[in-house]
């Protein structure tokens, strides 16, 4: 037998352990804990206790993984398919960062999503996940635990049962907000079809998916450079321009008839969006332009597909 060492030290929620090894930490409740070990791997469990649910995910396995895949992308894809791999990848770590802290660090993500697109509506979520998070340690804090760290009581499992369920729910409503949110903050595009064979397609259909592909081009130049997309006037169909946004309007700054010509809305709603602009000031997201002008869900599919919100 070899030489062996192991000594824990255990602070409220969180626990260090040194042995041979080297040193791992550990933090949570029963429910929900997170380790990091001596070997560099990160693992999350959350488990509802009394159920037999369990859930566990490893850093290192996904690593590994993503290593192998890479390997194998090198050796066997070609160029613009190792393009087209990595470009899949940017803001993957916005889910990783969720699910290795068990939802307690989901502010990051929509505070970074934020600073990107400078929206209030984010800032406002991001605020709600740390204070969610503030009252999870609260919660890790006052619950009764043994020597072992585990609940004591049923005070400690009441409160450790809560804090599971907390952090599974918060876990689950970041990652499926973050889903749209991360093609948005990169750019990400959906697979919009592009009408490439005008002969295996209607000319009108065609000429309609054409556009939609320049619209979705004209929002990505404009989210990464609003001043060049004031200057090229994307998003005014009435002024003057030599740049084909594929009909975009500003819902910001376009008056109330072009609104309603551009996407195809009585006189009436677009009249209510440009009250609520002026109420406001701008809009930051098109869901506050539904809310505050009061649109239908009907009017409101139309002017999605059309729709730009530039900064003023």
């Amino acid at each position: 037998m070899g030489f062996s060492y192991r000594k824990s030290f255990k602070a409220g929620p969180l626990r260090v352990t040194a042995s041979k090894s080297g040193i791992s930490y550990s933090a949570g409740a029963k429910g929900v804990r997170v380790t990091k070990r001596a070997n560099g791997r990160v693992q999350t469990t959350i488990s509802a206790p009394g159920t037999g649910l369990r859930y566990t995910t490893t850093s290192a396995g996904r690593r590994q993984g993503v290593g192998a895949e890479a390997t194998a992308v090198n050796v066997t894809a070609t160029p613009a398919a190792r393009y087209e791999r990595k470009e899949q990848r940017p803001g993957r770590w916005y889910f990783a960062v969720v699910l290795l802290s068990a939802g307690l660090f989901s502010a990051i993500p929509f505070a970074h999503a934020a600073a990107r697109l400078d929206r209030r509506d984010l800032q406002l979520r991001a605020g709600i996940y740390a204070a969610s998070a503030a009252v999870l340690g609260v919660l890790v804090s006052i619950t009764p635990e043994d020597a072992q760290g585990n609940p004591v009581g049923t005070a400690g499992h009441v409160l450790s049962t809560i804090f599971s369920i907390l952090a599974l729910a918060q876990m689950a409503a970041a990652c499926f907000q973050l889903v749209p949110l991360r093609r948005e903050v990169y750019g990400l595009q959906t697979g919009l079809p592009h009408p490439a064979d005008s002969a295996a397609v209607d000319p009108a259909v065609a000429a309609l998916l054409a556009a939609r592909v320049r619209r979705d081009e004209a929002r990505v130049l404009a989210q990464s450079d609003p001043v060049l997309a004031n200057d090229l006037r994307i998003g005014r169909p009435d002024l003057l321009s030599q740049y084909d946004d594929g009909g975009l309007v500003d819902l910001n700054s376009a008056p109330g008839h072009v609104i309603a010509t551009a996407c195809s809305i009585e006189q009436s709603e677009a009249e209510r969006i440009v009250e609520a602009r002026q109420e406001l000031g701008s809009f930051s997201s098109l869901d506050e332009v539904f809310v505050f002008a009061q649109i239908e869900q009907g009017a409101a599919a139309r002017i999605r597909d059309y729709a730009l919100l530039l900064p003023r």
